[in-house]
């Protein structure tokens, strides 16, 4: 999911801290259509990946864990057509993201974990607080150098330094642990490529970049994915690894046919490179400029907070910072225990537009099985997921 550049792979992106060279060999490969040339991709080479340092050992997850999936993004904004593959994850991580007073643009660096997602900028701590302090988030002390905020509807934590916020969602985190991601930053845990050859070696191959995303081994998957998007203000790169366990052999010839039907690297390359190095494959492949999205015209998920309260029969339902969102796009749901839907509408009606400081109240038309309420973002008749929850505890 990133930009076009020129035609070049980092020959240094296979080396640990470096960039390592892709070399192919075209006869290896099926024969080619027109739409899509082999031969030497030059990428961009990539910074160092100085976001391991946020990383805990998987062992904070738990104790038989051994990887789990990781993102990395730049957000600041960008005004030209965008592969795919890197404008669709922002969707999903503003649908996890609360707005603690700093636009989502103006983060510098974003790093998303299972244990919440640490955000770094040019902003200084004030801010924040101020933001949060129109919001249900209250003081909750604070750990080592981080000052942190809490809330229980839909339980979320704050964790913050200048510069710096670290967020956690038991909605959106699956081991939601701001103090995980501050003692990994501090050094005060085992990190993730300390602790992980694999992940080590991936890491140091794939670097940092404008997106760098990891995905753990999983079931009959047995390979760690790592893959990234560079830019070089042309045209843009993806490149794609395989990281096979030791003693796996690597499927050469599946790859290469895969890479050829362009069912590997995102739809837009127009050129591709292919490379094995040990026990890692890797793919590269150029995006010509004007190819992908045009990231302004997309329908995203407001960058947003949201609180709610429950009352019998009732639910309150706030906007409480950050973006504007059309009513139109916000739709509720109250479900059973077992998941089904047993209510569902427009939180807002006779409004245009939600704005912050907004509320509403839904009420739940005699339904008494009701577990939970969830809020979605809609667009173009798809769902985003949910932006809110809110246990009901059943109360009727």
């Amino acid at each position: 999911m990133t930009r076009r550049e020129a035609l070049r792979l980092a020959a240094g992106s296979l080396a640990a801290g470096t960039a390592a060279g892709l070399s192919g060999c075209a006869s290896a490969l099926p024969p080619l259509g027109s739409q899509l040339d082999f031969g030497r991709v030059d990428v961009p080479d990539p910074d160092k990946p100085t976001y391991r340092q946020w990383l805990p050992a998987p062992s904070r997850i738990a104790n038989d864990r051994r990887h789990y999936n990781v993102l990395f993004r730049r957000p600041t904004a960008i005004d030209y057509i965008a592969p795919v593959r890197f404008a669709v994850p922002k969707k999903s991580l503003l649908t996890d993201l609360d707005y603690v007073g700093v636009d989502y643009a103006d983060y510098d660096r974003l790093l998303s974990t299972p244990f919440g997602v640490v955000l770094e900028g040019q902003f200084d701590a004030a801010t924040v607080t101020e933001a949060l302090a129109d919001t249900g988030y209250g003081g909750e002390g604070s750990y080592h150098e981080y000052d942190l905020f809490t809330r229980s509807d839909d339980p979320r934590t704050v964790a913050l330094r200048d510069g710096t916020v670290v967020f956690a969602s038991e909605r959106a985190h699956e081991a939601a642990d701001v103090r995980a991601l501050v003692d990994a930053g501090a050094g005060r845990t085992d990190r993730y490529h300390e602790v992980s050859d694999r992940f080590a070696r991936a890491s140091a191959a794939i670097g940092e970049s404008r997106m760098v995303e990891f995905l753990r081994p999983f079931e009959a998957r047995s390979w760690l994915k790592a893959e990234a998007f560079r830019f070089d203000g042309e045209a843009a790169y993806h490149v794609l690894t395989h990281h096979y366990p030791d003693g796996e052999a690597v499927p050469t010839d599946r790859l290469k046919r895969r890479s050829v039907q362009k069912r590997l690297l995102t739809r837009e390359v127009d050129a591709f490179h292919y490379e094995e190095r040990g026990q890692m494959a890797t793919v590269a492949g150029r995006v010509p400029p004007g190819e992908g999205l045009d990231p302004s015209a997309e329908p995203y998920p407001p960058h947003a907070t949201w609180g709610g309260a429950v009352d019998s029969g009732t639910v309150t339902l706030r906007h409480e910072a950050g973006e504007a969102v059309g009513a139109a796009n916000l739709r509720y749901e109250l479900r059973s225990p077992d998941g089904t839907t047993v209510q569902s509408g427009t939180p807002w009606s006779g409004t245009e537009t939600v704005r912050a400081g907004d509320t509403t109240t839904v009420s739940r038309d005699g339904s008494t099985d009701v577990a939970r309420f969830v809020l979605q973002f809609t667009a173009e008749g798809a769902s985003y997921g949910s932006v809110f929850t809110l246990e009901t505890e059943g109360d009727g």
